[in-house]
């Protein structure tokens, strides 16, 4: 039981997905401890009856209770930072934290692991990994930051994938035998109390164990920079192996054949890249696990298409960085567009984007609270031969670009910014993106 049995008061910290399976966990394993369940903002009744069993302190009570160290062991969701000074004057007082991905690994010390991680591309790559491994007959299982919760799977036979954000890596404990960094761009700052602190989060994966055998982009400076000496390292995008040039998948000197590859996109092909460097390593056919793939679910709002009366639209809300929408531009760089940009500011650096955006102009950029008004003020001296506009919300947006599309043409909703503020997460973003183009249909 990796909780000690000293421990006679458990706290869990956050009522979300992660929290209910930590509650659960706790009630079956230790249920002679007192639990207490701490949310930073109110829950709804129905969220409150689901925590049966346990006492429920919100807001400045759960902040108090910390702060006086009530509990023994604090078992904390990813949403919450290690950083936030309550968290410091607890542990002074002796509180223990945990988190969900860190009880998995105790529960589980000789489980086979490949933790995958990165600012973009780490959803993508974890399943391309955990497809292909079912595929080629091995018992693995997926669970971590964009699927189930570590303590709700049960543990697989052969390999568990594990998807890991830098929320979990920050205060992460224990090494993956394999880890996958995908990319490192800025993201996540305020969480994280800085920049060089997300960077130092998200590497930290790599870095609790040098025997953990890394699998890493060679095309991000960054972490060519962090791991130029690091032993037991594998690097795609760079010699001979699996990289992406000019857009094509290539394996020393040659072309790779990817025909059964679903989705768009060079950085996707680069996703390809590291789970094709992956399992050929784990001593698989990588082009007999290519051929798996014609049926890999594509997660949602990643360059999600459809099409309403001849437009051409595309859900890419889980662009929150202006990277990734730069790569959603490139990927659908022949066609006329409209583009719906911003979200919640955090000081992103658009310089790139602007550039690209007056080589390739648009018909139409709808821009978005709560940034829309800064990307205003700093496109408008640049003098682009486009037309933007502020908008209030995602449907006076949606209106705007289509009295401006024509068939054939391309609506793209990839932010380069969060969603918070006007939404709850970016899956509820997308979501409505979708409702509000289809209601055009026929119109």
């Amino acid at each position: 039981m990796p909780i000690s049995a000293q421990a006679k008061s458990i706290a869990i910290w956050g009522a979300g997905r992660e929290g209910a399976a930590a509650l659960a966990y706790i009630k079956t394993h230790r249920p002679d401890a007192a639990i207490t369940v701490l949310n930073d903002s109110p829950l709804s009744a129905a969220a409150l009856a689901a925590l049966e069993g346990a006492s429920v302190l919100i807001g400045a009570e759960a902040a108090s209770a910390l702060s006086a160290g009530m509990f023994d062991v604090v078992i904390k969701s990813p949403g919450v930072s290690p950083y936030r000074p309550e968290v410091e004057t607890a542990k002074q007082r002796g509180v223990d934290f945990t988190s969900v991905t860190n009880l998995w690994f105790e529960e589980n010390p000789k489980a086979k692991t490949i933790a995958v991680t990165g600012t973009k591309g780490k959803t993508t790559t974890s399943g391309l990994i955990h497809h292909m491994l079912r595929a080629a007959g091995l018992d693995a299982s997926l669970i971590g930051n964009g699927g189930v919760p570590a303590l709700a799977q049960k543990t697989a036979h052969d390999v568990t994938v594990l998807e890991l954000s830098s929320y979990q890596t920050a205060d992460l404990k224990h090494a993956p035998t394999i880890a996958v960094i995908t990319s490192l761009y800025p993201e996540h700052a305020p969480w994280h109390g800085g920049v060089e602190r997300y960077y130092a989060d998200k590497l930290r994966l790599a870095q609790l164990d040098e025997k953990t055998l890394l699998v890493a982009n060679g095309a991000d400076a960054r972490l060519r920079t962090a791991f130029a000496s690091r032993p037991n390292t594998l690097w795609y995008n760079a010699g001979d192996g699996f990289r992406v040039e000019d857009g094509k998948l290539l394996k020393e000197a040659a072309p790779f054949a990817h025909e059964h590859f679903p989705l768009r996109g060079a950085h996707n092909l680069s996703n390809l890249a590291a789970a094709l460097t992956l399992v050929e390593h784990l001593g698989l056919d990588a082009a007999a696990c290519e051929t798996t793939l014609a049926d890999f679910a594509i997660p949602p709002h990643r360059l999600s298409e459809f099409d309403v009366d001849g437009v051409l639209c595309v859900d890419d809300s889980i662009s929150t960085i202006p990277e990734a929408t730069l790569a959603a531009l490139k990927t659908f760089a022949d066609h006329p567009f409209c583009l719906i940009l911003g979200g919640e500011d955090r000081g992103q650096n658009y310089a790139e984007l602007y550039a690209y955006l007056k080589m390739r102009p648009p018909r139409f950029v709808a821009l978005m609270p709560a940034n829309g008004k800064r990307i205003l003020d700093e496109l408008s001296p640049l003098a682009p031969s486009f037309e933007f506009q502020l908008m209030e919300n995602l449907r006076q947006a949606v209106d705007a670009c289509f009295q401006r599309l024509q068939k054939g043409d391309l609506l793209l909703l990839s932010p380069a910014a969060p969603s918070y503020g006007q939404f709850a997460n970016f899956e509820e973003r997308g979501r409505v993106f979708e409702e509000l183009c289809r209601a055009k249909a026929g119109k």
